[in-house]
């Protein structure tokens, strides 16, 4: 099963998803943000209930802030400050290259946390962006489209990529200080540091969420295959060795221990989502313990 999937098993997942929202979250509490009013710890002050600091009383300081019983005790003028509450900035960036949608379990998981992530995103109250990547090319996609589904036909409506091609995520009009999420299976083969330093350009934090299947994590294959290009269609007969296995395996492993490292050193969360288990089950096995996502 490929784009587009049934307007019924979508109407499904969203149903689901908005479920998970309210068991899981986004990891949005533990930082200071900017933006607009909201109900997160700003990185400035403001009038909230969160007390956090006092200073000194300068001209031009809103009197209402003024701490009187300090000036009784002490004759000075000085200022309780309160944390600012701002609405946090999220962008989703869904890679929708041909890869992901390749096996119908792996495509099912892959919307699964696409339409959590906004489901999440929007339960906080965050401002919330989303994009279809897919190679060079890109494309915004408003609200009404990811409840609709319509962004179905926008992922379809992208040009064709090479199997080698990587996202150009740095072209992508991003905002600054925000929490950038990239649902990606990461199956291409460039340097991760590209992708990470266009997802933390204007002190942004990012994070990854990456679906797989058991058939390219741990494939059984033995004899004669027909291999089929997921991006180009090309169609490529090879006979699998347990050698050519082994050096697959090997390869795989490796990819992904470049990009768990890079992860770390970029302070990035990056969780592999296996679509094998139920949502709840696959989200507890590295997404909570990276905290790529929170357990409410």
């Amino acid at each position: 099963m490929a784009i587009p999937f049934p307007a019924e098993t979508l109407n499904s997942l969203a149903a689901h998803a908005r479920d998970h929202a309210g068991r899981f979250s986004l990891p949005l509490k533990d930082r200071n943000w900017r933006g607009g009013q909201g109900d997160f710890a700003g990185a400035g002050v403001g009038s909230s209930i969160d007390f956090q600091d006092h200073r000194s009383y300068v001209a031009g300081d809103d009197p209402r802030h003024i701490n009187w019983q300090a000036f009784a005790r002490t004759g000075s003028y000085s200022l309780k400050l309160y944390r600012e509450e701002v609405r946090p900035t999220v962008e989703i960036l869904f890679d929708v290259s041909d890869s992901m949608f390749a096996e119908p379990e792996k495509g099912i998981r892959a919307i699964e946390l696409f339409y959590f992530a906004t489901a999440s995103a929007e339960k906080s109250g965050a401002s919330t962006t989303v994009f279809l990547v897919k190679g060079d090319h890109w494309k915004p996609i408003e609200r009404e489209a990811v409840l609709s589904h319509r962004w179905q036909d926008a992922a379809a409506s992208l040009p064709s990529t090479t199997a080698s091609a990587s996202p150009n995520l740095a072209s992508l009009p991003l905002a600054s200080h925000a929490l950038r999420i990239f649902i990606s299976d990461l199956l291409f083969p460039s340097s991760p540091e590209p992708i990470f330093r266009s997802l933390q350009r204007g002190a942004s934090r990012s994070m990854f969420l990456v679906p797989f299947s058991s058939a390219e994590s741990a494939p059984e294959w033995s004899g004669n295959y027909e291999f089929i290009d997921t991006e180009s269609g090309i169609q490529h007969d090879r006979r699998i060795d347990q050698t050519l296995l082994d050096r697959y395996l090997a390869a795989y492993r490796s990819h992904f221990e470049c990009w768990k490292t890079a992860s770390l050193r970029s302070q990035a969360p990056l969780a592999r989502i296996p679509s094998g288990l139920s949502f709840e089950n696959a989200i507890l096995r590295e997404a909570i313990p990276s905290g790529a996502i929170l357990l409410l």
